[in-house]
């Protein structure tokens, strides 16, 4: 401070960023992040069990002295001093102690406070929240949730649609660049559980990500539980994300078809219900015709037992599940469904599919 109007500058700004609030709780990714992350090549682990936990000793051995006064000691980098700042580019902020990602490009804002703003962190793997009554001050702590790593507070008097602003110091994040890729395709698929379609699609050549979830009925916003008793009109799904130039959606017609029993009537194994039947959610002319094609060829074939009972309905709106549905046969190989029906699935489809896998 070599001024008088700069100490009262960096006051003004110290407060500006140290409002009292209410608590809150971690935000849900937004859908323009989560299509941001779909379409780059950043590696994300929003699904570690493990926290990073080390002594002081430890942690300045690979932080620098900055970084480990801001992370390590609960400091507060100067206003306006961080060139994450002005970082305009898309792609993702992790933490600099252990690389837990924590926001993504797509919310970022101006706050006008001189740190970097965000009004939502991008997974709920993501931060903690935490009282903090220091500097005789009442505000809510933000903290890494994986290594505890001190990143600076959120308040309140953030934009839609969370009305939060996660203030951040820039010398605890490290960005990453999106590498942008050919714009995805999506295709929707219901043929029983959606655990053993999202793995078996996650294995095709060309598919970036698998998302489950529900479609074809019209309630809103449905839970697991309410698609469970059979009564939303709701099938189990997945949402299927791919690059056009490597895979057809001809090819994964052929993966749908290899995923299960598709002449079995409104379900998929021991799983029995409307919940469960097989569905083709087609967005256009091509696919619904191609789908047609394909199950006409199939049924003249004489190969099967019984008639395909695959119904195929317009695409309208897909539900995304419950974060803990998500990549569950990689998460839970040892849950016993997954032993006795997901990954015998598995294995029966790439049996069929060999020449589609990846690599």
């Amino acid at each position: 401070m070599k001024s008088i109007m700069f100490s009262i500058l960096i006051v003004n700004l110290f407060f500006a960023c140290a409002q009292p609030v209410k608590p809150v709780e971690n935000s849900n990714p937004t859908t323009a992040a989560t299509v941001q992350e779909l379409n780059s090549e950043i590696q994300l682990d929003t699904n570690w069990t493990e926290k990073v936990i080390k002594s002081k000793d430890e942690w300045k051995k690979i932080l620098t002295p900055d970084q480990f006064y801001i992370t390590r000691e609960q400091g507060t980098e100067r206003a306006f001093s961080s060139e994450l700042y002005e970082n305009h580019e898309k792609g993702i902020f992790f933490c600099v102690c252990c690389q837990n990602p924590l926001f993504s490009s797509a919310t970022k804002f101006n706050s006008g406070t001189g740190w970097p703003s965000f009004y939502a962190a991008l997974s709920t793997k993501s931060v903690s929240v935490s009282k903090d009554d220091s500097h005789g001050m009442s505000r809510d702590e933000v903290s890494c949730q994986r290594c505890d790593a001190h990143l600076g507070h959120v308040f309140d008097d953030g934009p839609k649609p969370t009305g939060l602003r996660y203030c951040m110091d820039g010398v605890a994040l490290k960005f990453q660049k999106e590498i942008a890729k050919p714009a995805l395709s999506k295709a929707t698929f219901a043929a029983g559980c959606f655990w053993c379609e999202e793995a078996v699609f996650e294995s095709v050549t060309g598919v970036s990500e698998v998302i489950s979830g529900y479609a074809g009925g019209e309630k809103k916003n449905p839970t697991y539980e309410e698609v469970g008793q059979g009564s939303t009109g709701h099938a189990e799904s997945v949402e299927v994300y791919y690059d056009a130039n490597k895979v057809s959606y001809m090819s994964l017609l052929k993966v749908f078809f290899a995923s299960g029993d598709l002449t079995q009537v409104n379900g998929q194994g021991p799983d029995n219900g409307s919940q469960y039947r097989s569905v083709i959610f087609y967005r256009n002319d091509s696919e619904k015709q191609a789908a047609e094609q394909f199950i006409d060829q199939l049924n003249q074939s004489k190969k099967l037992s019984a008639p395909v009972s695959v119904q195929l309905l317009p695409y309208t709106v897909f539900w995304k599940a419950e974060e803990y549905h998500q990549n569950y046969v990689k998460n839970h190989p040892e849950n016993p469904y997954v032993q006795h029906e997901s990954l015998p699935r598995l294995k029966r489809a790439k049996e069929q599919i060999t020449e589609l896998l990846k690599k």
